[in-house]
């Protein structure tokens, strides 16, 4: 069996007419808004797509990302969706994957993105709660959401839902009901975003002015948990947490910067599963705790910050962790002696 690659290419959201207070797209992506011809925007594909490697040993999925593909100008994004069916018609990639704001998809586009073969669209949700919404700025309601997501579903397409955590104005129960949200909605596949503070944005204004209080890497993989926790327990496919490791993600000013939020993520959702099934049985004892194969980094990296939140709780004698090939992600088996 293939293994599976997206072939990124990153498609900027030039002229948006909404300004979310978080936003700082170039230093998120990497990519500045571009006033590039059609045909210089569509020779970069065609370079990206040079430049991947043998794509005959991979099953390979176009990936549209770095803003609002179904906003921007509409000759603009047929051209680029034409440009990467004819890469499918060759046998380069086998699907089409966009990411889009919930009040830009429409019968309109949905028939559009029919034709040229789009499989796969992820929806930027942020929340489900229209406070949030508004003070983040996004510019859209929880029900275009819910709209948008069913024109998605009901017509055949694997949903996506991104969501945010620690937006203006929310806190855990509104970012647990938005990942019950997005799952009620038929996700497939969620992303998890900690809020980055970064320079320049409303955002950075607010926590200067003592408006806003940024999260710190382990409250923002504390946070994650219980999200995490519903996507997997509903069977939605966990794509990302956390922003991709990057020099200015590590330089900006405020908020989670750390490109392995995701492992310390999991690690504290394993911490979670030990203490309750150990309970106060492991008292004391020889505790042997048992993780799905290549997760056990993920319990003693990080500067062993999760063992140092386990050890106080639990004090077994000994903490023995070993890998059992059998358990899947984020199962434990947990066995105490003496």
């Amino acid at each position: 069996m293939k293994k599976h690659r997206n072939l990124p290419f990153f498609v900027p959201f030039a002229g948006c007419p909404h300004r979310c207070a978080f936003c700082a797209q170039e230093k998120i992506t990497g990519h500045k808004e571009t006033a590039e011809s059609i045909q210089a925007e569509l020779a970069a594909f065609d370079s990206m797509m040079a430049n991947a490697g043998d794509l005959h040993t991979t099953e390979n999925q176009i990936a549209f990302f770095g803003g609002s593909f179904t906003g921007i100008p509409k000759e603009r994004m047929i051209a680029l969706l034409k440009r990467a069916n004819a890469y499918l018609e060759q046998g380069f990639a086998s699907s089409i994957r966009i990411s889009t704001r919930p009040d830009l998809i429409d019968e309109e586009m949905i028939a559009i993105l029919k034709q040229y073969r789009v499989t796969n669209v992820e929806l930027g949700v942020q929340s489900m709660d229209d406070e949030v919404l508004r003070l983040s700025g996004r510019g859209h309601t929880a029900a275009q959401t819910r709209a948008s997501a069913a024109l998605l579903v009901n017509n055949g397409f694997v949903f996506g839902g991104q969501m945010m955590l620690g937006l203006p104005g929310s806190d855990e129960e509104k970012e647990l009901a938005t990942a019950k949200a997005i799952c009620d909605l038929g996700a497939k596949e969620a992303r998890i975003y900690p809020t980055v503070v970064f320079a320049g944005t409303k955002l950075h204004q607010m926590t200067l002015q003592g408006g806003y209080h940024p999260m710190d890497d382990v409250a923002a993989a504390k946070r994650t948990v219980p999200c995490l926790e519903t996507f997997l327990s509903r069977g939605v496919k966990v794509l990302k947490i956390g922003l991709q490791s990057s020099p200015e993600l590590a330089n900006a000013p405020y908020g989670p910067t750390d490109g392995s939020l995701a492992e310390l993520a999991y690690g504290y959702l394993y911490a979670k599963e030990i203490m309750a099934l150990a309970g106060e049985r492991a008292v004391n004892k020889h505790l042997t705790v048992c993780l799905p194969r290549g997760e056990l980094s993920k319990v003693t990296g990080h500067r062993r910050l999760v063992l140092k939140e386990l050890q106080p709780v639990l004090l077994p004698r000994t903490l023995d962790l070993r890998e059992d090939e059998a358990l899947s992600v984020p199962r434990v088996k947990i066995s105490i002696e003496g």
